[in-house]
């Protein structure tokens, strides 16, 4: 069983500005679990093996259904999921509640990591596998634990995984002493967290991509991670964020020691603005 464990927004690039003056969204998603028969009903899978994901009953975090998902031993996948907007935006406000089995364990290799989230996406070659983003091919944030400084059974902790210009495969671990961390939040297996994430995408000027694109990350409504310097794109009519949602993927070249499941619940997203806004 899993035991019970704000956002600010920036102006963003294209951001209508009467709007902006109250960070009232373009829309404003809340997908309850409740409401679906099936996984794929909800989400895209790009990657990993459909075998992994269901919809369950317990444990859940509220109402009657969660999403589980599985990365079985010996293997990286998991899955990575999509929910796809029809249109680009140029920043993404997102809210779920995860949580790890009781069981969770990383035994083998220090460190390890798992991805648990994509957290904003522009789909290309760019964006996962090592690619190179170029400003047009695609880049991506992601969210990882990781078992740096823990035990094999925990606590663990988080990691923010960047595709950008600057540089591919950027990890920033929200550990004590990181440049970019506040504090070093455990995740222990069998609780649920409130994850929340905010992206912008950079500005740009004359074709080049300024150094201005940010990453917020919350855990339990405390600010844990903050970026703004980064460069993702240099074309904001086809690369900005197209997608976001769960993913399981353990490892780069070693693979899940055991079976390991992971739990989400109350996916909101906010489309270029905030979640929560006060009148204008």
């Amino acid at each position: 069983m899993l035991g019970a464990g704000g956002l600010l927004g920036v102006l963003g690039v294209g951001t209508d500005r009467a709007a902006a003056a109250c960070d009232r969204p373009d829309d404003v998603i809340h997908l309850d679990y409740d409401d679906y028969d099936s996984w794929d009903d909800i989400y895209r899978l790009s990657n990993g093996d459909s075998e992994t994901l269901d919809l369950v009953t317990d444990p859940v975090y509220s109402e009657n259904t969660a999403l589980q998902l599985q990365v079985r031993e010996g293997n990286h996948w998991g899955a990575s999921m999509h929910y796809d907007f029809e249109d680009g935006l140029f920043e993404l406000t997102g809210r779920v509640r995860f949580g790890l089995d009781t069981g969770w364990g990383m035994a083998g290799r220090y460190p390890a990591n798992c991805r648990l989230w994509n957290c904003a996406m522009a789909l290309g070659e760019g964006s996962a596998g090592g690619g190179m983003p170029t400003g047009s091919n695609g880049w991506s944030n992601r969210m990882y634990l990781t078992n740096r400084d823990s035990d094999p059974e925990g606590p663990f902790y988080l990691l923010s995984h960047t595709y950008h210009l600057d540089q591919n495969q950027d990890h920033d671990f929200i550990m004590d002493g990181e440049e970019y961390a506040y504090g070093q939040p455990e995740i222990v297996p069998g609780n649920w967290y409130e994850f929340k994430y905010y992206v912008c995408v950079n500005t740009i000027t004359n074709g080049v991509a300024n150094p201005d694109g940010i990453v917020r990350y919350w855990l339990d409504d405390e600010l844990v991670y903050e970026r703004t310097n980064f460069r993702f794109t240099e074309d904001h009519d086809d690369n900005i964020i197209d997608s976001n949602g769960p993913a399981g993927h353990y490892g780069g070249r070693y693979e899940a020691p055991q079976n390991l499941y992971a739990y989400y619940d109350d996916h909101s997203m906010a489309l270029n603005g905030r979640l929560e806004f006060g009148p204008c």
